[in-house]
């Protein structure tokens, strides 16, 4: 039986990936988890003049994301859905959840950065890409046009 895992980052068009795989699923009959992963780097380490969040707002940071996800159960009723939400790194944290939940497809957004962001941020969706021993959908960033 196929298994979709779709991984968000919580930006402002995780809805249209989300909706991108809840699509496949529908096609396909398959169950979904739905994750994300929040980068322990970016939380954890202090940026200059501020405070690395608590083990306690870490946890309740976890526990908002899986509630926002969790609104999704409503939004496709017709579809099996499962949400988790962990610190890590997410680039290989999505390979290692895919693998031990048995995922056949992964679903995955990309903010299509290039140049100097894209050398500072890194890619997920080009790590999980290049890694994956599974088909992986990456859903583009399309800017609304008015």
């Amino acid at each position: 039986m196929s298994k979709i895992m779709i991984a968000v980052d919580l930006s402002s068009y995780s809805a249209s990936v989300i909706a991108a795989g809840m699509e496949l699923a529908r096609s396909t009959k398959s169950p979904v988890t739905i994750t994300s992963i929040l980068d322990k780097n970016a939380e954890v380490i202090p940026v200059i003049e501020t405070v690395s969040p608590s083990a306690d707002e870490l946890n309740g940071r976890l526990q908002d994301i899986i509630a926002h996800l969790e609104t999704y159960r409503e939004a496709y009723p017709d579809v099996t859905i499962s949400v988790t939400a962990t610190l890590g790194n997410p680039k290989e944290d999505i390979l290692e959840q895919a693998a031990e939940e048995g995922t056949t497809t992964l679903v995955i957004g990309t903010h299509g950065r290039t140049g100097l962001d894209h050398l500072l941020i890194g890619s997920t969706a080009e790590f999980v890409i290049r890694h994956a021993s599974i088909p992986v959908l990456v859903v583009p960033y399309r800017k609304e046009r008015h």
